[in-house]
């Protein structure tokens, strides 16, 4: 369209040149010429990615790359208002990389937005950078010569307790083809009001063997926390036109000295006294993470991607509850755990043709946890979980189509103590796009895998959980089959609208699920896990984004419907309505936004619950100039209570409902503060180091 335009000018301007040179000024009459504009296209879609680019009002009011995407408002995403994940619409993780680099929640709470040039959003990307994920968001940063900058973040959080903050700093320095990052983080929370409320109905025995039921009530009423995290994480990156080489590592130090609930314990029937109980669930947790990304650009078309990483980490965890009830005793279950991890992958991409390509891809990695009780239930467990597979991957792409399909065959062996699992299956993906303009895709994906139970769910042991239920794992709990349908359609018929249709089905078969038993001679009940039934999910749904007054005004809304259906032990059907809506307004340097999101309901199939949680509200406002933005945020001002989700299960020996009270849907202030200065010349920002995760940890809690 641009190059039109640029033509039709040039050729009017020809025009106007040769009649000044054929006619006299007499004979030349002025005329109006109508206004060209010309205006630069925003967002498009293809067959491969869709990509933004965000306006100047955008980029000065977002605080960091989520902020970002929620005033982009990309019709395929979805951000949730309560903990700020990044999900498509259908609810599947989408992988946020910096520069075709994976960032961390850190690095994307510190990104510098005004240095974003565009972001990509690609389904099942065949770009060896991605490392295989699914779904991706990629920023385009802008790249400077050298320079540095320092940003400073404060978070405070108000209403929700005695503190609640969280401070950043990162520094970055970048000369020729190196840039290093430095993180140094804190966040510290000191707050009540967070515990649960268990309605337990317990279906044991008397003792000459008949029936008895037993209703216990165990009322949160009050809590302690405090819990503070320490981050460091340094990272060196080269970077040049044929390789790429990034290396991370990182140390957190993570403790929660006073984690106590304590409450009301009533039994009906008993007789007519109540009792109070304690719990307390202190930890302490320290780890070292290294990740590596090395890419390299290689004679005859071929490109290479290397990702290994590790991480060590040492946990102790402590749990004890007691009841002032007669004939009871005190319940404490120490355990110290170190967790090793060590994965990685290689893949070798080799660009055909310039419509195909093809990769393959090996990758690796173990898990070990030595995990040893103490106390009520002392043992003491070696947990080894190994995996490995190689995938074959094949892409054909014309300007119209895009074509994906991969293989993999994955082996898994899972190890505890002396018993042993192992297990061989097959993971297909294939997906598809079509798009006839820039304004226009269609796009269909195809998963087969598998859902492998974590090590806590296989543990052996028997803990005691209370007077009446104690609780263990499965060592020979198998892996469940899952298979993943998903079609949608994006249409951009200009920068002032987007919209997107889509419908998924997910469904798990043999799933393992919780189960319980008679425990000691029907006095107690046992929870155990076994493989049954079977889990379906059936979503459909629209995303719209329009702007209004020149884009000072951005109206966004995503309604979409639910059907679940889940077979077997737990016979769950359930179809919940979910809508998530925004309204912002951009006036000189202040920035106004209202967003709402409906009570979600799911059903967590590998437990068996019926999941509620509350509708969310927010309203903010900021102001942004230079390198600052300050922002005052009010979340569901009108709500006084403290309950954030119910839980309900339901089983033939026990059923439970669950009340969760905690800060997050509570009325809360949120003030935040962004600072940024810049040193040297061309400062590049964006792309900061942030906190690194651990290994899963095999603590049964």
């Amino acid at each position: 369209m641009l190059n039109r335009i640029l033509t039709s000018i040039f050729c009017a301007t020809i025009a106007i040149a040769t009649v000044a040179q054929t006619e006299t000024p007499d004979s030349i009459e002025a005329k109006e010429l109508d206004e060209v504009v010309v205006e630069a296209q925003n967002q498009r879609t293809d067959a491969k990615l869709s990509t933004y680019t965000p306006t100047g009002k955008q980029k000065s009011s977002a605080q960091n790359a989520i902020d970002l995407l929620r005033q982009l408002a990309i019709p395929q995403i979805n951000i949730n208002l309560v903990d700020n994940a990044v999900t498509t619409q259908t609810g599947q993780n989408v992988a946020i990389f910096i520069n075709y680099l994976p960032a961390s929640a850190e690095e994307i709470e510190g990104l510098f937005t005004a240095d974003v040039r565009r972001v990509e959003y690609l389904d099942f990307p065949t770009d060896p950078r991605f490392q295989g994920n699914e779904h991706v968001v990629n920023f385009i940063m802008q790249k400077y010569e050298y320079g540095g900058y320092t940003k400073a973040t404060v978070s405070e959080n108000f209403l929700v307790g005695k503190l609640s903050s969280r401070a950043s700093v990162y520094s970055k320095f970048a000369y020729k083809r190196m840039t290093y990052d430095l993180y140094a983080g804190a966040s510290n929370h000191n707050i009540n009001h967070s515990g649960t409320s268990i309605i337990g109905n317990y279906n044991l025995l008397n003792p000459d063997g008949s029936p008895m039921h037993i209703k216990r009530n165990e009322l949160f009423e009050n809590s302690h926390f405090k819990y503070n995290q320490y981050p460091v994480t340094l990272r060196a990156i080269y970077d040049s036109d044929k390789t790429q080489i990034a290396n991370t590592v990182g140390f957190n130090f993570d403790k929660s000295p006073t984690a106590e609930t304590s409450g009301s314990l009533i039994y009906i029937p008993g007789n007519g006294n109540d009792y109070s109980y304690n719990r307390a669930e202190p930890y302490t947790s320290r780890y070292l993470a290294w990740q590596g990304n090395y890419y390299f650009i290689l004679p005859r078309n071929f490109h290479l991607s290397v990702t290994p990483s590790m991480n060590y980490g040492h946990t102790n965890y402590s749990y004890s509850y007691a009841t002032s009830q007669p004939g009871t005793s005190e319940i404490l279950n120490q355990s110290k755990e170190n967790a090793f991890q060590f994965k990685g992958s290689v893949t070798l991409y080799k660009l055909i043709t310039n419509r195909q390509n093809a990769f393959f891809r090996a990758y690796f990695g173990s898990t070990s946890n030595d995990v040893n009780y103490y106390g009520t239930s002392p043992y003491a467990n070696d947990f080894s979980d190994t995996y490995a597979g190689a995938t074959l991957g094949y892409n054909f792409a014309t300007q119209k189509w895009n074509l994906n399909i991969d293989a993999a065959l994955q082996w898994e062996h899972n190890e505890i103590n002396s018993e042993s699992v192992t297990e061989v299956y097959p993971l297909i993906n294939f997906s598809a796009g079509f798009s006839p303009s820039q304004k226009h895709s269609l796009r269909a994906y195809f998963h087969f895998g598998a859902n492998y139970p974590g090590a806590s769910n296989k543990t052996p042991n028997i803990l005691q959980q209370n007077e009446l239920m104690y609780y263990t794992g499965n060592p020979n709990l198998g892996l469940s089959r899952q298979i993943t349908f998903n079609l949608s359609y994006n249409w951009m018929p200009s920068n002032k609208f987007s919209a997107s249709a889509f419908a998924q089905y997910f469904g798990e078969y043999n799933l393992f699920v919780p189960v319980y038993q008679h425990y000691l001679d029907g006095t107690a009940l046992l929870r155990t896990y076994t493989d049954d039934g079977d889990y379906n999910r059936t979503q459909i749904g629209m995303s719209f984004n329009y702007k209004l007054l020149g884009g000072a005004l951005q109206l966004v809304a995503s309604p979409s419907i639910s059907f679940y259906r889940m077979t077997g032990l737990f016979d769950i059907s359930r179809s919940p309505f979910i809508c998530n809506a925004s309204a912002t307004y951009y006036l000189g340097n202040f920035y106004f936004q209202a967003s709402y999101q409906t009570r979600n309901l799911t059903v967590q199939g590998n437990r068996g619950v019926i999941y509620k949680d509350r509708d969310f509200y927010q309203i903010l406002a900021g102001w942004s100039r230079a390198n600052w933005n300050i922002r005052v945020s009010a979340m569901n001002l009108f709500r006084s209570d403290w309950l954030c989700a119910t839980n309900i299960l339901s089983t033939p020996l026990y059923s439970e409902t669950r009340f969760v009270d905690g800060n997050n849907f509570h009325r809360r202030l949120n003030l935040s503060v962004t600072y940024t200065f810049g040193y040297g010349k061309k400062v590049q920002r964006g792309n900061e180091v942030g906190e690194q995760s651990n290994a899963s940890s095999a603590i049964m809690k």
